[in-house]
């Protein structure tokens, strides 16, 4: 999603701390936390809220449309086995 190295996160860290400043650092980090974990649940919810209409319409679907009885399967073939193949003699 979301590429983002070390080196990166060092330099976001430092401009971060710049422009916060080193008293109000701590305060914005935990507002921030908040936010994404708030992001982070509500797309969870809407995941399990597409995983539960699609059951819905498979379920719908299925006692609309019930598939057929399935067919016992069936006696093995009555064809004769494959006879085994003669070795190879090698040539001189």
């Amino acid at each position: 999603m979301l590429d983002v190295a070390w080196p990166e996160l060092v330099v976001i860290g430092a401009v971060a701390l710049v422009a916060i400043g080193p008293k109000d650092l701590p305060k914005a980090m935990y507002a921030l936390g908040k936010w994404a974990g708030k992001a982070r649940a509500m797309a969870h919810d809407i995941h399990r809220a597409f995983e539960q209409v699609t059951y819905e319409a498979e379920v719908a679907a299925k006692m609309n449309n019930p598939d057929p009885v399935p067919t016992p399967p069936t006696a093995p073939s009555s064809t004769p086995p494959v006879p085994p193949v003669p070795p190879v003699e090698p040539h001189d």
